[in-house]
């Protein structure tokens, strides 16, 4: 496998990490049963306020049927590689180093602003900050996937 510039590393973890935020939060708002989509099938960590949650469709099951509206207001994020080689896994093992493409790699996504439980506007703001680890997406039609899957996620409301 040729090395990858840094430039280039830089500039497909943005989009990806972009692409999530920007899908992401509007689905917690809006498209609720859509929320497991966003996961790997097999999660290493999920945690909302120091919580387990055991998966993806566990992550859908709490928001569909025990939270209430909220309004997700991001006001940053950034983004760092994890790993420029991560081992993505695909129906016949694990893809060859040989075969490894730009975005066979992990990245971290940092993400904090607010968030308003609740259909009234007049409901307070919490400030929220939450961490992820996004990687390939496995499946072999990426074209009708997402690209990237969550593997970790670290939830936290902050005073």
């Amino acid at each position: 496998m040729a090395a990858t510039n840094d430039d280039t590393l830089t500039k497909v973890s943005t989009d990806a990490s972009t692409e999530f935020v920007q899908s992401f939060y509007p689905a917690l708002q809006s498209n609720r049963d859509a929320i497991g989509s966003f996961y790997l099938p097999t999660p290493s960590t999920i945690l909302f306020n120091g919580n387990t949650v055991a998966d993806g469709a566990a992550v859908q099951d709490i928001f569909v049927n025990q939270m209430p509206p909220a309004h997700y207001e991001v006001q940053s994020f950034d983004c760092q590689v994890v790993n420029r080689a991560y081992p993505t896994t695909t129906a016949t093992g694990v893809k060859p180093s040989a075969q490894m493409g730009v975005k066979d790699m992990s990245v971290l996504v940092i993400v904090s602003g607010h968030v308003r439980y609740g259909e009234s506007r007049d409901q307070p703001q919490r400030g929220f900050s939450e961490t992820f680890v996004l990687v390939p997406n496995p499946s072999a039609d990426r074209g009708k996937r997402r690209d990237w899957l969550i593997q970790s996620q670290n939830f936290r409301l902050v005073v």
